[in-house]
């Protein structure tokens, strides 16, 4: 598992909008040599090469055991226009069903966002005494981020609105085109946060329950 720290900052004097959320791992693990290790850093950090057999490699999986910690960065991207899902017209599942064709790409907000994590991660290791066993990715790998839809919790598609023109469902999770038909998973979010939407789902899920209620009371639906 991992702790948890929530946005700090004023973004009136940050050049993106919205925050991000800071993931700290760790625990007694002991180092991977090859695999997610720079053993380049950590010679340069201990003054001599590590790895090797016998008491050598036995003695640095001593020094090193449960000394590793690192940082993730989850942020909240802006909903845009440009960002949107069609009907796929050529592609089908194995049922015949036409699937969901994804247009999306960052913008200027989450790559200047992603660059403030990483400046923000190699201060607080930093200030903690340690040292980093990676390379900093730069513009040319758009600062760590990963192809969109990567690392997700799925939400949209089902966009929240009072505009029939411009979004599915109402404030109440109504299909603005069938009034019978109500959506109550994470469909009518219009973007997603920095954390987990679960709760979210069950509070919306709960509003809408409250006001089916009432409109079977009116006789209205």
């Amino acid at each position: 598992m991992h702790v948890y720290s929530p946005w700090w900052l004023d973004n009136k004097k940050l050049d993106f909008p919205r925050g991000y959320h800071i993931e700290l791992w760790g625990g007694m693990g002991m180092p991977s040599y090859g695999f997610g290790f720079n053993q380049s850093a950590v010679n340069e950090y201990i003054g001599e090469e590590v790895g090797g057999y016998g008491h050598k490699i036995r003695d640095e999986v001593k020094d090193f055991y449960g000394s590793l910690v690192g940082l993730s960065g989850r942020g909240e991207s802006i909903a845009r226009k440009e960002n949107y899902c069609e009907i796929d017209p050529t592609t089908v599942d194995e049922f015949g069903i036409p699937v969901l064709r994804f247009n999306y790409q960052w913008s200027d907000n989450e790559l200047k966002q992603a660059r403030h994590m990483h400046e923000t991660f190699e201060e607080v290791l930093g200030n903690m005494g340690g040292k980093l066993l990676g390379d900093k990715p730069g513009p040319e790998k758009k600062y760590g981020l990963h192809n969109p839809g990567r690392i997700i919790h799925e939400v949209g598609t089902t966009r929240m609105g009072s505009d029939p023109k411009t979004s599915v469902v109402n404030e109440f999770e109504r299909l603005h085109d069938v009034e019978n038909v109500f959506i109550v998973d994470a469909g009518p979010f219009v973007s997603q946060a920095d954390k987990n939407p679960t709760w979210t789902i069950m509070a919306l899920s709960w509003r809408t329950s409250e006001f089916i209620i009432e409109e079977l009371k009116k006789q209205n639906i």
